[in-house]
């Protein structure tokens, strides 16, 4: 399927590396390349791009702004904002206006070609036919793992229910393991039937120390799990089966990572532009790759590292932004930053 691309940026310099980066790609098509809002939105309605490219700043205007006059719109494209240095008050901004993609290093011409080329156009409906298989399969490969993620959880649980049948804990903690599988079944049902779960307000706070709690005695004695959580944070929307996924896979990389152990500190806080955000810092030494085509390079044994690509995948269906990094002073941070002012409807499946 050929992709339809827009360029706005004031810099002609740019407008031009742009253009050659993307140009170089197959099926992708450069529709144009403007200088301005004006110039954007006559383009958008004459045009109808699946994806604008744009800058930070325009001379009308900025990135923000546009987004903002485009998504007015019946027929909205996806967004790829291309900043210069890193900034973390206007990264929040850009989320909190709906950007699909943000990148930092203008440069980068690898980073922007994936991040163009793994967008589409944002459905107005329910998920198209002819695509519902082939979303239907990442969705098994995702929730298969994090069955089987679940299925060790009861496997460890039942275990120590031999030894000790009367604590109340083990009992919870089992209920709570088969409720999540539930919630997963339940979304892949959903989208089997080319549809989707309605997003809700979801306390993110409330879901972080529950999946915690779910895995329980899972997480090896040696690894100290340390909360830290702003009691302010707003609520986030979305489908709570998909963040307790993200959620999942976040901790269970982190401890795969300290097979030694260490500490897991899983960190909440409110960020500029009515941002969420959640950290999950690790001091094991094995550092991840985020997916560029589907799968992502791992330290583990199998080297297929599965669960970041779930992970990034419920970013993106979430409007959000995952970046995982390596710390100075050793071990791995994974940050995760998701809107709250957006008021969504449904929440949409795009080819990862």
């Amino acid at each position: 399927m050929v992709m339809k691309i827009l360029i706005v940026d004031g810099s002609r310099e740019q407008r031009l590396h742009l253009v050659q980066v993307l140009g170089a790609v197959t099926n992708i098509v450069i529709q144009g390349a403007v200088s301005d809002m004006r110039s954007a939105l006559h383009a958008v309605v004459e045009a109808s791009p699946d994806v604008i490219v744009t800058g930070a700043a325009l001379p009308d205007g900025d990135g923000a702004e546009l987004i903002a006059s485009v998504r007015k719109l019946a027929r909205s494209p996806s967004f790829v904002v291309v900043a210069g240095e890193p900034s973390d008050e206007l990264r929040a901004r850009y989320l909190a206006a709906g950007v699909d993609r943000y990148l930092e290093a203008p440069q980068d011409a690898r980073a922007l070609q994936v991040a163009v080329s793994t967008l589409r156009r944002r459905a107005t409906g329910s998920i198209p036919p002819e695509e519902t298989q082939r979303l239907l399969g990442r969705m098994t490969s995702g929730v298969v793992h994090d069955l089987n993620n679940y299925l060790h959880v009861l496997d460890v649980t039942f275990t120590l229910l031999r030894r000790h049948p009367e604590d109340p804990q083990l009992w919870k903690q089992i209920q709570s393991a088969i409720l999540a599988m539930g919630r997963l079944n339940a979304t892949l049902l959903a989208y089997a039937r080319g549809s989707a779960l309605a997003p809700a307000l979801v306390d993110l706070a409330a879901l972080a120390r529950d999946t915690v709690a779910v895995l329980g005695r899972v997480i090896p004695a040696d690894i100290v799990v340390r909360f830290d959580i702003d009691d302010q944070l707003p609520p986030v929307q979305g489908v709570r089966s998909e963040l307790e996924q993200l959620v999942l896979n976040l901790v269970m990389n982190a401890t795969d990572a300290m097979p030694k152990g260490g500490e897991l500190v899983i960190s909440l806080k409110r960020s500029a532009g009515a941002v969420v955000v959640l950290e999950i810092t690790d001091t094991g030494a094995g550092v991840a790759v985020l997916p560029t085509n589907g799968r992502s390079q791992s330290t583990k044994r199998d080297g297929v590292g599965l669960g970041l690509g779930i992970a990034q995948a419920v970013v993106d269906r979430h409007r959000g932004a995952l970046n995982v990094s390596p710390l100075e002073r050793g071990g791995t941070k994974a940050i995760v930053m998701f809107p709250t002012t957006r008021s969504l409807t449904k929440l949409e499946l795009r080819d990862e």
